[in-house]
């Protein structure tokens, strides 16, 4: 099992240098304004807003140029590529979710190239810890509860659902986006920053109910950081994206007791959904965190109830981890998740307490109120 834990450089992160941190944020900041607008100056392949398409081109354009400003890194060339070709369908006046699908992995493979730190070191807080901050700042602009003024509506549930939550939160860096300038937001740390995300997610969701329970249970991964600072609901199914907006809107009524391979299980969703979007490198930590964190306290255990499953898992994971590694096909790396979600789910099943004959729990509850009962008549008597 090692070599599954094996870290695969040592060196500083990229992102770590200011120039080069500013510049990442500032590209990734621009490519999620192309994927969330476009597709509201692009339909049927006719300009229905001119001034918001010319902007998006704009937009694109400034985002190539700060890569080429960035240092040489393997896998930069195929990502100039991706962004010329980008480019091409926005000039062509392509589908507006095929331009937003491709904006996003962009995004997602630079971070990922130059190690940006996307999610926060804290736990999220409560939507009200920034409510005065929000009221003070941003309030004149977006309206008390985000319904807008001279500035966009931030409870628009579709819109917001195109971001993820490091996104809301790189709006307030001035160095990403200088929409709000230093001024505004220039002495914002960054716990307030990921504060005033959570209030502002907060809005689209303010009169949703919560996901059932069952959801959270399945869905883990998009529960905890970072899945639940750096999946954007858009890129969901319905019903898990839904679940993600309310979550990432109220993260402190967020209580769940889940079995360890339930969350490998949510957490391998997150790192294969990271994957489809290009983000190699995230879905590369997120399978070894369900790997080290989830699974592997438990291997022992599976190893004295079913030996050739635990084999099998073994094998599932280096198959996993050798694809991501080996950049191999798409379809490839695919069905290695698959089947490794296919192998942890009957380890889920072989894991689950075995039931007693005849009923043999409510006996031993019997039993246990029995005894409890005994020893409360004996100390009853020994008082006296």
């Amino acid at each position: 099992m090692f070599l599954f834990l094996c870290a695969t450089a040592t060196a500083q992160p990229d992102a770590a240098q200011p120039d080069i941190a500013s510049r990442v944020a500032r590209a990734g900041n621009l490519l999620s304004y192309v994927a969330a607008d476009y597709a509201e100056a692009v339909r049927d392949g006719q300009v229905i807003d001119d001034s918001l398409y010319r902007r998006q081109r704009r937009n694109l354009a400034e985002a190539r140029e700060l890569l080429l400003a960035l240092p040489e890194r393997p896998g930069r060339a195929t990502l100039e590529s991706r962004l010329a070709d980008l480019q091409r369908a926005m000039a062509e006046r392509r589908d507006g979710e095929l331009v937003r699908r491709s904006a996003n992995a962009a995004a997602d493979r630079l971070a990922a190239l130059y190690q940006l730190q996307r999610s926060p070191v804290e736990p999220l807080p409560a939507p009200e810890v920034a409510q005065d901050l929000y009221v003070e700042r941003c309030a004149g602009c977006h309206g008390t509860s985000g319904e807008g003024a001279s500035g966009p509506r931030l409870d628009d549930y579709r819109r917001m659902a195109a971001f993820s939550l490091y996104d809301l939160y790189s709006v307030l860096d001035p160095e990403a986006d200088p929409t709000h300038g230093r001024p505004l937001a220039g002495d914002f740390s960054s716990r307030q920053r990921w504060a005033l995300a959570v209030t502002v997610a907060h809005f689209a969701v303010a009169d949703k109910r919560a996901p059932a329970p069952e959801l959270a249970q399945s869905l883990p991964g998009l529960t905890r950081l970072p899945g639940i600072a750096t999946t954007r609901p858009l890129d969901l199914p319905p019903d898990a994206g839904a679940a993600l907006m309310w979550w990432r809107g109220n993260p402190h009524r967020i209580a769940i007791d889940v079995h360890p391979l339930e969350r490998a299980l949510g957490r391998l969703q997150v790192a294969e959904t990271a994957f489809r979007g290009g983000d190699a490198a995230t879905a590369y930590y997120q399978a070894m965190l369900a790997l080290r964190e989830d699974y592997l306290p438990l291997e022992e255990r599976l190893l004295q109830r079913d030996p050739a499953l635990a084999g099998q898992l073994t094998d599932r994971w280096q198959s996993l981890r050798t694809a991501i590694l080996a950049d191999a096909p798409n379809a490839e790396t695919i069905a290695a998740f698959r089947d490794l979600r296919t192998a942890l789910g009957r380890a889920r099943e072989r894991m689950a307490p075995v039931a007693l004959p005849g009923g043999g729990y409510i006996w031993l509850a019997a039993l246990a109120a029995v005894a409890i009962l005994a020893g409360l008549v004996l100390w009853l008597r020994r008082r006296r």
